[in-house]
């Protein structure tokens, strides 16, 4: 009897050392396949910081015969999405056609100056993160048509609208500006 009990010991330990190079050898194919293909394969990020949405009919201009200045905005209610379409458009011609929860999100809105010619735009590009002083940094893009361009005079106002998960950091606007030739 102890002959087949220390037979079945043996037997036992001989599967669980054969079962380890084995698992070591799946561990570094599934390791070496992740470095190959890091770019191509998106894996769950773990990062629980605020992502940008971007909203239907935005970036857009908006004829004005008023003098604006540029507005930088973050809208955290219906009045006051209301109260930045007003100013960049009396006439009501603008709208937002998607809806936004503003108890999950808030609207980063941008303007630019009256522009007296055609070709301008203000487009909100990116949302970087500053972990360590707790604030969001919000990258504007305005372009403006170069020396090369032949303009048409237009006096319009450039609008940018996007969406953000509601989050309690600062959120700062950092401009760049952008000249696009024509030819």
């Amino acid at each position: 009897m102890t002959e087949n009990l220390d037979k079945h010991i043996n037997q036992s330990a001989a599967l669980k050392v054969s079962l380890i190079p084995l698992a070591i050898i799946i561990l570094l194919i599934l390791g070496i396949g992740y470095f190959l293909l890091q770019g191509e394969i998106n894996l769950p990020k773990f990062s629980h910081g605020p992502t940008m949405r971007r909203l239907n009919g935005f970036d857009t201009a908006v004829k004005t015969d008023k003098v604006l200045e540029n507005q930088r905005r973050v809208v955290t209610s219906d009045q006051e999405l209301n109260d930045f379409l007003n100013y960049v458009d009396s006439s009501g011609v603008l709208q937002l056609k998607d809806s936004v929860n503003f108890s999950k999100e808030v609207i980063l809105a941008v303007s630019s100056d009256t522009n007296n010619e055609s070709g301008h735009r203000t487009k909100i590009k990116k949302v970087y993160e500053d972990s360590a002083a707790k604030k969001i940094i919000v990258s504007i893009e305005e372009t403006q048509p170069g020396d090369s361009c032949q303009p048409t005079p237009d006096k319009s106002v450039a609008v940018d609208m996007v969406a953000l998960t509601k989050t309690d950091w600062r959120i700062k606007f950092e401009r760049v500006t952008k000249t696009v030739e024509c030819n």
